[in-house]
């Protein structure tokens, strides 16, 4: 029974996160780029996240991106036909249900303004295609190797400051092997060394 409230939720997080892109950058008129980052650090997107109801069920759209945006919801209504801004919401809800991963690593590896781009002609194909550009995207994508390269450290040095064998590094950075499976004082060491915090390489 839980299982189909999971799926019901997720076709209405879809839903929703479709008509805020849509309002966002076609009536409010901000950057999709922007709104994505201001969408994807909300309490709005770690309730879609979560799965929470009260946010899900109890609140429309509009009043969702006017907390987002911090003012006053106003009676405005996405447009009868779907939009590109509205398949990017889409797809961005598809994705977030369906690989689990938050959107803001979505928006991360895959920008919304990039997407868009992507709706001539994945619009009118099976949503699956499109999530196999967010899967490959992912499959590329590594904090770990983000985070030693922003702080200038190269693979050697970080295995000095570890003595995590440098291979192991590699394996990370490559995707070969999970860190989400790695033991604890490994991603600790990791983090430490990086000055980070270990949900960032765990994303």
């Amino acid at each position: 029974m839980i299982h189909a409230y999971r799926e019901q939720y997720a076709e209405i997080i879809q839903h929703k996160t479709a008509e805020m892109f849509e309002l966002a950058v076609l009536n409010e008129k901000l950057n999709i780029d922007s709104f994505a980052e201001s969408f994807a650090s909300s309490v709005v997107a770690s309730a879609f996240e979560s799965m929470d109801p009260i946010y899900i069920l109890g609140r429309s759209s509009n009043e969702l991106i006017a907390s987002i945006m911090d003012k006053p919801p106003v009676d405005i209504y996405t447009a009868a036909y779907a939009s590109p801004e509205y398949w990017v919401g889409w797809v961005l809800g598809y994705a977030q249900t369906t690989l689990k991963k938050s959107f803001k690593t979505l928006i991360k590896v895959f920008p919304c303004s990039e997407l868009l781009n992507y709706y001539f002609p994945y619009h009118e194909m099976d949503i699956k295609q499109i999530l196999d550009v967010f899967k490959d995207k992912l499959s590329k994508y590594s904090p770990l190797k983000e985070r030693r390269e922003a702080v200038g450290l190269s693979q050697n040095d970080l295995s000095l400051l570890t003595d995590i064998p440098v291979r192991t590094i590699r394996a990370y950075e490559q995707n070969k092997l999970d860190i989400k499976k790695a033991q604890a004082d490994t991603v600790v060491e990791l983090a430490r060394a990086l000055s980070c915090s270990i949900n960032y390489l765990i994303y």
